[in-house]
């Protein structure tokens, strides 16, 4: 364990693994998001960040082994992502929190939009080609992220970014607050307006565990999970596609276009699987 609070494994070979939480015999769930928009599940014997590629064991959302592995190459890779479980759904109290190393947070934009705020897990990330990239806030679903610098746009100290985003924000709120709005909801509407939908589902869960009965909010969340659903079928990665058209059905079961997708998801996972 080193004095950062998180764990490097190496053997002979030159094969490492750097994990931000008390080691563990299983091998990690990786996320794998591809520069060209595919995303790939599953677990590595081989990553190592000083390499020009990996081996990744495919798997789907429920964690369950496809039976094929796939290289990967460095240089197609956005990001690999680090995380608790592949659908997002996790008990939070398996997993501790751990000690951040002390480097002042960044904000990572990548080519395709996405911002990540976290601190770099090595003084030395500047120099290297890619660099391991720890959470600011440790309570989602990421636990590290190994970034790729060939995917980066641009590199922001954290709290100057953030307090811009602010900035925006309160202009965006004087113009679309409405009497009687809550606060979680118009941040909301900030960021599904930048289509920002995690975000935005996030801000509206806040409100419907408050109010159930809004329908307002369900609508509101609907809207941006089903977003989510379209940017997953565009990146191909259909799977995660079909879980966020059914987590809109869960919400308004008479959704006519998430039911449409939904099939259309479901004969198209079914096929590829049959031609397999």
């Amino acid at each position: 364990m080193s004095g950062n609070g998180f764990a490097v494994f190496g053997d002979q070979t030159g094969r490492e693994q750097v994990t931000p939480f008390q080691a563990r015999r299983e091998r990690q769930k990786l996320v794998v998001r591809m520069k060209k928009g595919e995303v790939h599940c599953g677990m590595s014997f081989d990553l190592n960040r000083k390499m020009p590629e990996f081996h990744l064991d495919l798997q789907n959302l429920k964690g369950e082994s496809l039976n094929r592995t796939v290289r990967i190459a460095f240089e197609e890779v956005k990001a690999v992502f680090y995380v608790k479980s592949f659908d997002g759904h996790f008990i939070a109290d398996d997993f501790q929190a751990w000690q951040l190393p002390d480097i002042r947070p960044i904000a990572v934009k990548f080519f395709d939009g996405e911002v990540l705020i976290g601190r770099p897990a090595h003084a030395s990330w500047k120099d290297e080609n890619r660099f391991y990239l720890l959470p600011e806030k440790q309570d989602g679903n990421n636990m590290m992220i190994l970034v790729e610098r060939s995917a980066i746009e641009s590199i922001h100290d954290a709290k100057s970014y953030l307090h811009q985003q602010q900035q925006a924000y309160e202009t965006f709120k004087q113009e679309h607050m409405k009497p009687g709005m809550p606060e979680e909801e118009c941040r909301g509407d900030f960021h599904f307006s930048r289509q920002e939908y995690n975000d935005a589902m996030r801000c509206y869960r806040i409100v419907r565990d408050r109010e159930p009965v809004n329908e307002r909010i369900i609508r509101k969340m609907c809207a941006a999970r089903y977003n989510l659903g379209v940017r997953h079928i565009r990146n191909r990665d259909y799977e995660q596609a079909l879980h966020d058209m059914r987590l809109v059905l869960k919400l308004d079961p008479l959704h006519t276009h998430a039911r449409e997708k939904a099939v259309q998801l479901e004969a198209h996972i079914a096929k590829h699987r049959h031609g397999e």
